[in-house]
């Protein structure tokens, strides 16, 4: 696939664990990256059983674990597939018992270690993939690196292959030292750090997305990485109309992992006692929207009578109607040690969407994590469980408060979150690359 004469942009493959989205975390950040671009210059190659839901790119690949499983001990031949996804969204929006047991697995460190080892088969390497790498054609990949060593391997392969520019990006941390006496971690972690730093080296780009993890992976790595912050545009609606008076209504749009549903807890065991007490006479409300179904376990965390509720997943346009219509937007952090190890350096793709809406953002964290630390001079951030109670009574009672707020955090949306400024940066940076 070649670009026309008018097209000046280069033809970018996006090798990534989850598909372009409309509605994921991950998902969502990638495709808002290139989607001021043509449609036909960008192609994603990833690894999740999952369906893309995005409408602008139509140009995927995709290999799965149970893929490359079958490959191994049923002697299949078929190994990925190119993925039609109008097609595919009719036929297969959900996962199968196979996915859903091969995802659970993978939370263990040996079965990670073992999946690699599988992986090793390079079964992958099909004549469908070279057909359709072909077929695109790449000049620039764009990887988004995670914590599965096989990725890196296909990723070298296709750089080599297509002598094309290297993009090295990373959103969470899978490398820095944690306290756990798990071998099998620390030989994943040990593997992961090799390939990790071999791929930085490499890069023709660098790009890490928060201030902390650029200044600790310039100290691991020797090499000093651009900034990339998440972006979105604008959610801000005034014309959608806020719900009851009486009540201020809290909103969380996001996962539960790391153990957030925790401090979802304790916030919403916070509200309940500030809802019984007779000298406040507006009530307040937390409603939580995700896109991950929650154990019965967890759902026992999240529904507190009087106080919260979980009220199931969004679509982009119930999503926009819900945070418009909130008084309070509500971010979370756990504050058990090995979740602040895994989450320290990262920032939530929701914060952008958050203060791009206008509206007072409340925060509970611990203060070392980069997403607390970022939202310390525009949003309400409580970094003590035992202040919660205390400092929501604070925020809840002082409506001129919450304005002031309000106002700071669409300021720093628009300084750093605007998605046609940080977007045209990221894709200059990129194409000069290629004039190189």
């Amino acid at each position: 696939m070649k670009n026309n004469s008018e097209n000046k942009y280069p033809r970018i493959l996006v090798i990534s664990n989850n598909a372009f989205s409309s509605t994921s975390n991950n998902g969502k950040t990638l495709a808002s990256f290139f989607d001021k671009l043509p449609a036909e210059n960008i192609a994603q190659l990833y690894f999740n059983p999952e369906i893309p839901d995005h409408s602008y790119y139509h140009n995927y690949f995709r290999i799965t674990d149970k893929e490359i499983v079958k490959c191994i001990f049923r002697k299949s031949d078929t190994c990925g597939e190119i993925i039609d996804r109008k097609a595919a969204k009719e036929t297969n929006t959900t996962r199968d018992n196979k996915d859903n047991v091969i995802r659970i697995l993978k939370k263990y460190n040996i079965v990670r270690i073992i999946r690699e080892i599988l992986w090793m088969s390079k079964k992958w390497k099909t004549e469908l993939l070279d057909q359709w790498l072909n077929e695109f054609s790449p000049e620039v990949v764009f990887f988004c690196a995670g914590d599965s060593g096989f990725a890196y391997d296909i990723t070298k392969y296709i750089q080599k292959k297509y002598n094309t520019k290297l993009v090295v990006y990373i959103t969470d941390d899978y490398v820095l030292p944690r306290k756990t006496l798990s071998l099998f971690w620390w030989l994943r972690r040990n593997y992961i750090l090799k390939k990790m730093g071999n791929a930085i080296q490499e890069s023709d780009l660098f790009i890490t997305i928060s201030q902390s993890m650029k200044e600790e992976y310039k100290k691991i790595f020797g090499k000093d990485s651009i900034l990339a912050l998440n972006m979105t545009e604008s959610l801000r609606d005034e014309s959608i109309p806020k719900e009851n008076k009486t009540v201020l209504t809290l909103v969380y749009t996001g996962g539960f992992h790391f153990k957030r549903y925790i401090t979802l807890n304790l916030l919403a065991q916070s509200l309940k006692k500030y809802n019984h007490d007779i000298k406040n006479k507006q009530k307040a409300y937390l409603k939580i929207y995700s896109n991950q179904e929650p154990s019965n376990k967890v759902l026992k965390y999240l529904n507190i009578k009087g106080a919260s509720e979980f009220c199931g997943s969004l679509n982009a346009e119930q999503l926009k109607k819900v945070l418009n219509s909130s008084d309070i937007l509500v971010h979370v952090e756990s504050f058990g040690r090995k979740s602040i190890e895994s989450t320290r350096l990262s920032i939530s793709t929701k914060i952008p969407e958050y203060l791009s809406l206008g509206k007072p953002v409340l925060a509970i964290g611990p203060s070392e994590i980069a997403s607390i630390k970022y939202l310390e001079d525009c949003a309400f951030c409580i970094t003590d469980p035992d202040n919660i109670y205390s400092d929501l009574e604070k925020l809840l009672n002082d409506s001129e408060l919450r304005k002031e707020l309000a106002v700071k955090a669409l300021r720093k949306y628009d300084n750093n979150h605007k998605k046609e400024i940080v977007s045209k940066k990221l894709i200059s940076s990129i194409v000069n690359l290629c004039d190189k």
